[in-house]
This record gives C-alpha cells, sequence and structure tokens, in this order.
C-alpha cells in the first residue's frame, strides 16, 4: 500500500486521503462542462462533405482528459487535471476551420506537430530558458491574474455579468432563482470554508445542486449513457502538401505559443499559494508538469481532440485541499465514470460551477504581496499582467506583455544606471586632475 501512495506523491503522515478524494472530485465537478462543450464548437464544422464526428468527441474528450491526467497522477504527482484547453478549442473550431476554410483533418495535423514541438522542448534544457525568464514578481502577479480571470469567468458562467463586464443588480438576486442559488452556493461554501469543514467546496457543490431542485434549475433526463466510438476520431490527420504551408506553420506556432503559456500561467496561478512552491516562487516539479502537458498535447493529436493543458479548475481541488496525484487519480475515475454517467455531472447547474470557480480564486489573490510595488520596474509589468488577464481574459496574452514590459524596464533601468555611472566618473576624474 506504502509502495502505491509513493506513486502518487502521497503520504499518510502529511496527507488526508479524505482530503484527496473530495479534491479530485471537487475538480472534475467544475470543469465537467468541458465533455459537453467540446462537441458543441465542433457543430457545423466540416460541413455536409465531411461532417466532424461531435459524437466521438465527447468519448474522445473524455478518455485523452482521464489518460493525461493519470500521468500527471504518477509522472509529476501534481493535484492537477489535464483536458483540452478551452481557448485552443475556440482557436481550432473557430479559427482554423471556420475562419481560415481549413478541414478538421488539417487542424489535428497542426495540434499534433505542436505536440511535438512541446515534447521536444519540454525533454530539453530549453523548458528552463523559458520559465527562468519569468521573475518572481510576474509568476505571483499571473497568479493574482488567473484569480481575477476564474473569478470572471464564474461569474459569467453563473450570468451574475450583462452586456460584457456589467455586474447584474443585486436586486435580482432576491426575484431570480439563479442568482439566489449563486449567492446561497458562495455563502455555504464560505461557511464550511470559515468552520474548516474537510470537503467544503465539494460538500457546497452537492448541497447547491439539490436545492437546485426545487428551484427548477437541476434536471435529471436520464442518469445511464452508452458512450459513442472514438474510432472516427483516431489518427485522422492529413498528411498532404499543406503540412509545408505558411498557414500550417501559423497554426503550429500559434497553439505552440498559447499551450506553453497557458501552461505556465495556470500552473503558477494554482500552486503558487500553496506547499508545492518554493520560497522562491518556483513551483516544485514543474519540469514534469511541462512533460505531462506536452506528451498529453501530442496525443490530443492522435485521438482526435484539441490540444490538452493543465486546467485552471484544478484551484478547486487545491483549495479543497489536495496536494498529490492522488487528486488527479480520483478525477481521472471521475472522467471514466462519466463515460457512461455523464447525465449526473452535466445535471448540475452552471450557477453551482461558477459559484465555485469565485470562491476558489480568492486563494489567488494572496500572491500580491510578493510583487514590490515600491519599485516601478516590477509595479509596471505585474499590474498590466493582472490587468490583460482580468480584462481581456487571456493568460498567455498576460504572460506575453509583462515579460515584454518587464524586459523594456529592466534595460531603461540599466541604461540609466549606467549614465549615472558614467556621470560620477567623469566627476571624480576632473577632481584628481585638479
Amino acid at each position: 500500500m506504502r509502495k502505491i501512495a509513493k506513486i502518487f506523491g502521497f503520504n499518510s503522515s502529511q496527507h488526508s486521503l479524505r482530503t484527496e478524494v473530495f479534491a479530485g472530485i471537487s475538480t472534475f465537478i467544475v470543469m465537467a462542462y468541458i465533455l459537453a462543450l467540446a462537441p458543441k464548437a465542433f457543430e457545423g464544422v466540416g460541413g455536409t462533405a465531411d461532417p466532424f464526428p461531435t459524437a466521438a468527441l465527447f468519448t474522445a474528450t473524455a478518455l485523452v482528459s482521464a489518460v493525461s491526467t493519470f500521468l500527471m497522477a504518477v509522472y509529476a504527482k501534481r493535484p492537477l487535471a489535464v483536458a483540452p484547453g478551452v481557448g485552443l478549442l475556440f482557436f481550432i473550431s473557430g479559427t482554423v476551420c471556420m475562419q481560415m476554410g481549413y478541414s478538421w483533418h488539417f487542424a489535428l495535423t497542426a495540434i499534433l506537430l505542436e505536440g511535438v514541438l512541446f515534447t521536444v522542448l519540454a525533454f530539453s534544457r530549453l523548458r528552463y530558458l523559458i520559465m527562468e525568464s519569468i521573475p518572481l514578481s510576474l509568476r505571483s502577479a499571473t497568479a493574482v491574474g488567473v484569480g481575477f480571470f476564474l473569478a470572471s469567468l464564474g461569474l459569467k458562467s453563473a450570468g451574475m455579468t450583462e452586456s460584457g463586464a456589467a455586474i447584474v443588480s443585486l436586486a435580482s438576486i432576491v426575484t431570480e432563482p439563479e442568482k439566489q442559488l449563486f449567492a446561497i452556493c458562495v455563502m455555504l461554501s464560505g461557511v464550511l470554508i470559515v468552520y474548516r469543514v474537510k470537503g467544503a467546496i465539494f460538500l457546497s457543490i452537492i448541497a447547491s445542486t439539490i436545492i437546485g431542485i426545487p428551484l427548477g434549475l437541476t434536471r435529471f433526463d436520464e442518469v445511464m449513457t452508452i458512450p459513442e466510438s472514438p474510432a472516427p476520431l483516431f489518427m485522422q490527420m492529413e498528411w498532404s502538401e499543406d503540412i509545408f504551408s505558411i498557414d500550417m506553420f501559423v497554426c503550429v506556432v500559434s497553439i505552440f505559443f498559447l499551450d506553453v503559456f497557458d501552461t505556465i500561467g495556470t500552473v503558477s496561478g494554482v500552486l503558487s499559494n500553496t506547499n508545492l512552491s518554493r520560497t522562491n516562487g518556483r513551483i516544485s516539479r514543474m519540469s514534469h508538469i511541462f512533460q505531462v502537458d506536452a506528451i498529453s498535447s501530442t496525443l490530443s493529436g492522435l485521438m482526435g481532440t484539441t490540444t490538452c493543458t493543465s486546467y485552471l479548475e484544478s484551484a478547486a481541488g487545491v483549495a479543497e485541499g489536495g496536494r498529490t496525484g492522488v487528486t488527479s487519480l480520483v478525477t481521472v475515475i471521475c472522467f471514466l465514470f462519466a463515460l457512461f454517467f455523464s447525465p449526473l455531472f452535466l445535471a448540475i447547474p452552471p450557477v453551482v460551477t461558477g459559484a465555485i470557480l469565485l470562491v476558489v480564486s480568492f486563494h489567488m489573490f494572496a500572491a500580491i504581496k510578493h510583487i514590490n510595488f515600491t519599485n516601478p520596474v516590477e509595479a509596471i509589468p505585474s499590474v498590466l499582467v493582472i490587468l490583460v488577464m482580468a480584462i481581456i481574459g487571456s493568460i498567455s496574452d498576460g504572460i506575453v506583455v509583462g515579460v515584454i514590459s518587464y524586459a523594456v524596464l529592466n534595460f531603461t533601468a540599466e541604461m540609466k544606471q549606467e549614465r549615472e555611472r558614467r556621470k560620477r566618473g567623469h566627476f571624480f576624474t576632473i577632481n584628481k586632475d585638479e
């Protein structure tokens, strides 16, 4: 039993099995939407001539998520779930297939090539150049920015925002069932967390889902389903002259940078305020996490799904207390269970998952203490990172803006110091001659 526990980084003297189980289930519940969202995103892709097999995508998504998260559990031993990324999902379906007009076979080829490129990077020393290029202040700002991003995602999922960023009036909480359930879930989670109840987030999800039944928000149409075969999507790449085209290069590079920076941002945001982060702000076993994400991206192309990445919703499990690969293992079991009992998970009202994401975001704001706001070289890029992630809603864009602005300001500061050194040297030289 101890050997099995060691495989997942679990130590009975430091970790609680019950906590890890609750954490794994909580992570899955708040990210289960991807099973329904992925097929919807590809509806209409391919037209009537070569329609995308959306029914097979549900099964393929569950399987690739289960395999990828299992790799995270046994190799990286971290409480992170891996699944097809939402941003990359719409980039592939909307931009590559719809706007650029390429077939979904072309898109899967780009995903596979990106996965191979990412894998080469992840297993080489180049990964250190990327990870070390982001200073502590920017990693801390990334955690805060991810917190804001997660909070806005939760509010949007719960229908608490209107016309973009406008928050609905508090009066609607009294009159609308969705807003009432949202408020109940947030307050219930808060109370349970204050009382340090084990499984607070998980219990809040279950209780709120049950409360949603009389409110007409929780509906069970069926309990069990037979999953479709993933065969129509397996190994459906397109090896033609298009793989040498400029568009293929652009697609691969775009997916690559989105994938890499999403991984860095997500992991920094989710784990920065835990004992899995070192005193210098670096995440332990980050190279292993990188490698799992890279292998998962390659697996995505083979299985016919969009590129996999570590999920922000893993923060729900981390907030619950999950710290080892056991949390990820439980999430894997949930994905496999969902293949046959997906209606049970999909019955959870969106307002409940939105409320949980809002509660989880609170844990990330503590990282702001690591930002030195008295130093403009650190403060300005950090604020830019937070604003871009919070307002634009892009983790990768936030990191890029932060790194570029940090480099420019550091260069400016160095030039200023060099001029001052030269002036002092010139002054002392004149005085010596006199």
